[in-house]
C-alpha cells in the first residue's frame, strides 16, 4: 500500500485527488494538511512514502515546506501539484528538493503514475513545463542564469529596500515570518550579498 500525505490550502481540490485515489486499490491518503506547517506535522505523525503538495498556500508555502521534508525526511519523495507551469516556480521547487512535478489539471493516469515512479525514487515531470526547465533539469548550474531571484523574492527584496521588517513583511504578504525569512536567507546567498545595505544597493541598481 502506498501512503500519501496531500497539502492544498483548498479543501476541494484535496476532495478531488481523494476521489481519484480512491478508486486505485494500492494507494491511500493517510494525512491531509492546509500549509507547509501542517504538512511538516503530518509527515513526522504519519511517516508516509510520498507527499503531494501546492507551491502557493498561506503560511508556510510549499516551498519552504518541500526544502525541510528534504533535509529532515530525505527518504519521503515530494510530487509538487500547481496550477502553474511557469519556470520560476518549477525550478524553484526543484531546487527546494521536489522529485516531480505536475500541473493540477493532469488527469488520473498520470497522477498515478507520478505517484508510483516517485515511490520507486524515480522523477516525474509534467511535458507541459518550459524548455529551460527541461534544460535545467540536464544542467542545473543553468539554474542562477534561467532564474536569479523568484518572483516572490523580488517582492520581499523590494519590501526590505523599503525599510520593511520580516514580521512586517510577513503581514503584508499574508504569510508567515519563517517563510519571509527563509526567502532573506535565499536571497542573501543567491546575490552573495551578506547585508541589508548590500541588498538595497542592489535593487537601486537592478531592479528600478
Amino acid at each position: 500500500m502506498i501512503r500519501v500525505a496531500i497539502a492544498d490550502d483548498h479543501q476541494m481540490f484535496i476532495d478531488g485527488i481523494r476521489s481519484i485515489l480512491d478508486n486505485v486499490s494500492y494507494i491511500t491518503i493517510v494525512a491531509e494538511a492546509k500549509d507547509g506547517l501542517e504538512l511538516i506535522k503530518a509527515v513526522e505523525k504519519e511517516n508516509p512514502d510520498i507527499v503531494l503538495t501546492d507551491i502557493r498556500m498561506p503560511g508556510m508555502d510549499g516551498i519552504a515546506a518541500v526544502k525541510y521534508l528534504t533535509e529532515n525526511y530525505s527518504h519521503i519523495p515530494v510530487l509538487a501539484l500547481s496550477m502553474f507551469d511557469q519556470e520560476e516556480e518549477v525550478i524553484d521547487m526543484l531546487k527546494a528538493g521536489a522529485a516531480g512535478y505536475i500541473i493540477k489539471k493532469a488527469g488520473k493516469d498520470e497522477l498515478v503514475t507520478a505517484i508510483q515512479k516517485l515511490v520507486n525514487r524515480g522523477h516525474y515531470y509534467s511535458d507541459s513545463i518550459s524548455a529551460n526547465v527541461h534544460k535545467w533539469l540536464e544542467n542545473p548550474e543553468m539554474v542562477e542564469e534561467l532564474t536569479p531571484l523568484t518572483k516572490r523574492e523580488r517582492q520581499i527584496l523590494k519590501l526590505i529596500a523599503d525599510g520593511k521588517t520580516s514580521q512586517q513583511i510577513a503581514r503584508f504578504l499574508k504569510i508567515s515570518k519563517y517563510t519571509v525569512d527563509t526567502h532573506r536567507k535565499n536571497i542573501h546567498k543567491k546575490l552573495d550579498i551578506k547585508t541589508n545595505t548590500g541588498l538595497v544597493k542592489y535593487v537601486l541598481e537592478n531592479m528600478q
